[in-house]
C-alpha cells in the first residue's frame, strides 16, 4: 500500500508492482485484498481520486492535466473513475463551494 502511495502517478499495473516485488500477480492481488479490503485497482484509484481532489481544489491545473499528474492513462478514464467515486464530474467538484 505504501507503494502505491509513493508510486501512484505513474503508469502502474497489477503486473508490474508483482514484479517490482518478485511475486505473483495472483498472490499479490489475493494479498491485497485479504489486507486491505480492496482490490488493487480499487486502492490504487482511490489514492489518485484523493489526490485529485485536492490539486482540483488548490491549483488551477486544467482537468486534462490533473489526469496525467495522477497517473490515469486518459482524461475520459479519469473522468469516469472521479465521477463513479465522487457522484461529480472534475468541474462539477471544482466549482462547489468549499465547505
Amino acid at each position: 500500500a505504501l507503494y502505491l502511495m509513493e508510486n501512484y502517478m505513474k503508469k502502474l499495473s497489477l503486473k508490474k508492482v508483482a514484479d517490482e516485488f518478485f511475486i505473483t500477480e495472483s498472490h499479490l492481488s489475493r494479498s491485497f485484498k485479504k489486507t486491505t479490503g480492496f482490490t488493487f485497482i480499487e486502492y490504487l484509484n482511490s489514492i489518485r481520486i484523493k489526490e485529485a481532489r485536492k490539486l482540483l481544489k488548490e491549483t488551477r491545473k486544467s482537468v486534462l492535466e490533473i489526469s496525467e499528474l495522477t497517473g490515469f492513462e486518459s482524461q475520459t478514464h479519469f473522468g469516469r473513475v472521479f465521477k463513479q467515486m465522487t457522484g461529480l464530474s472534475p468541474l462539477q467538484y471544482r466549482k462547489q463551494p468549499r465547505l
